[in-house]
Formats: structure tokens, C-alpha cells, sequence
């Protein structure tokens, strides 16, 4: 088997932590499964969120620390997990502050 040669510009890492997206509907709960400084690899959702291309997330650092980000769409798939029917949704950071994103490529770089 041929070794998978990795393409991302950035790497990413697991990471669980709890997230709260915005939609129309009002918030939503579910969790990072990984994270890049560019952005959300994989975001789960017991229930299926309606959100635009546009949206905005509050991550929960495992300290406690709330970072209120704004993202983008990129894909999103509906799967059977377990006995469960999880929402995924990859996103990007379109907005996100200094410190924050310094403090997420630290957790990056200390994984690796």
C-alpha cells in the first residue's frame, strides 16, 4: 500500500471540544472531532443544523476559554455513527482573533 502523501496546507489535529453554532433556528450544540489554524476539519451534530454558507460557531477550550469564530461552509454530509445520526460539517475561519489562533496552532504544534 502506497503511503498517503498529505495535501493540506495546514495540519490537523483531534481535538474535542464542545462548539455552539448559530442558525435561524437558534443554537446548536455539538463538538470538534479536529482542528486546523485554518479551520474545522469535522464539526458533529446529533441534529442536523440549518446554516447558511456563512456562519458563526463559539468553541469551549478544554481551560474553559470561549472563542467566538466565523466561518464558512466547505461540505457538509449526513452518516449513520453508531446508533446515531450525526451532521459533519467542514468549515473554514474567516474571522477569528489573534489570540485565538495563536492559541490553536499552539495546541497544533505541541501535538505534533
Amino acid at each position: 500500500m502506497k503511503n498517503k502523501i498529505e495535501k493540506r496546507r495546514y495540519p490537523r489535529i483531534p481535538l474535542d471540544w464542545p462548539v455552539v453554532v448559530m442558525t435561524p433556528q437558534g443554537a446548536i450544540m455539538g463538538k470538534t472531532e479536529n482542528i486546523s489554524v485554518s479551520g474545522l476539519a469535522l464539526l458533529l451534530f446529533l441534529e442536523t443544523p440549518v446554516i447558511d454558507n456563512e456562519f458563526k460557531i463559539t468553541l469551549k477550550s478544554s481551560e474553559g476559554n470561549l472563542m467566538s469564530v466565523n466561518c464558512q461552509k466547505l461540505w457538509s454530509d449526513i452518516i449513520n455513527r453508531d446508533r446515531y445520526i450525526d451532521s459533519e460539517i467542514g468549515a473554514r475561519f474567516t474571522k477569528i482573533s489573534s489570540s485565538d489562533r495563536k492559541t490553536i496552532a499552539t495546541l497544533v504544534a505541541a501535538y505534533q
